[in-house]
């Protein structure tokens, strides 16, 4: 049996992007939380952290498209084409392939999806002659069609060239058995998770946790105008800080809670590891439990 033969997308400049904007939504979250730390209880501290929030929701989607890039593959084989970008895969069975030819060929630009960046180029558009196409690429540039009955997937191998002859090369190789049709989305994935009443658990409780914390400390901060956050070596209570500070709980159990979730979500993938799944998702429930336990203290 023939090996697999592997093409990566380019990954350079796709790289750099991610790390630069990697790089500044998160200088920005962490500028925006230090900023609303400094200001008295009100509406200025809840705005501060709510531009928090706003930068660190889309770092979590470059983190992920910044890893699915650095995982993404296109495999040619007898059988067929598979296609792996993060947690979307997708089997075509040889005989399924219509054809294979570049972007380029076509009479017009084909329309980038509304989300699609450098390095990241994926999501779905329509067009009139080719109905939907479906991008898995990292540069517009380098742009192969491969048609199929179900759709058109736009992809990018750093080597268009050497991606079509071996291709073809594979085709006159003929096929001994193709490859069963397989199609994975994330959204499969996350259902498959949800399906498992411990996984499903588990979250919703880490989630419930870090909200139940975050309101107590939202009704703490307003009466107080400082607490004290722990205990000397002798037992005496430390010097007191603005109440404000409260707000480092939820949000550091938030951010613990969003750690174990992804690092969750990364080892459920593999029936073997999926203890490590369990294990992360409880981390996320203990935390802001002992955060709570340690607010009562406080108090």
């Amino acid at each position: 049996m023939l090996e697999p033969h592997v093409f990566h997308p380019p990954r350079r400049r796709g790289l750099i992007f991610h790390a630069v904007a990697i790089s500044l939504l998160g200088l920005l979250s962490a500028g925006c939380f230090l900023q609303g730390l400094r200001q008295e209880a009100g509406g200025y501290l809840a705005l501060w952290m709510l531009l928090s929030l706003i930068f660190f929701v889309p770092l979590v989607l470059v983190i992920y498209r910044g890893y699915a890039l650095l995982r993404a593959r296109y495999l040619i084989e007898r059988e067929g084409l598979r296609l792996r970008w993060g947690l979307r895969m997708e089997d075509i069975p040889v005989d399924q392939v219509e054809w294979i030819r570049p972007a380029s060929d076509l009479p017009y630009r084909l329309r980038r999806p509304l989300l699609g960046w450098p390095g990241a180029v994926l999501g779905s558009v329509h067009t009139e002659d080719l109905g939907e196409v479906e991008f898995l690429a990292a540069d517009e540039a380098m742009l192969l069609l491969v048609a199929t009955p179900q759709r058109v997937y736009a992809i990018s191998p750093a080597d268009p060239r050497a991606f079509l002859r071996v291709f073809h090369r594979m085709m006159e190789l003929g096929s001994l058995e193709p490859l069963t049709y397989r199609s994975v989305q994330p959204t499969a994935f996350f259902r498959l998770i949800w399906q498992d009443r411990l996984a499903r658990w588990l979250i919703l409780l880490g989630l419930g946790l870090v909200l139940l914390l975050f309101a107590g400390v939202s009704l703490i901060i307003p009466t107080r105008a400082e607490v004290s956050l722990g205990f000397s070596s002798n037992g005496a209570p430390l010097p007191g800080v603005p109440a404000a500070q409260l707000l480092l709980l939820p949000v550091l159990s938030g951010f613990a809670l969003g750690v174990d979730l992804l690092g969750g979500l990364f080892f459920y993938r593999q029936p073997e590891d999926r203890v490590l799944a369990f294990f992360l998702w409880s981390s996320g429930v203990l935390m802001p439990l002992l955060m709570l336990v340690g607010l009562a203290m406080i108090l």
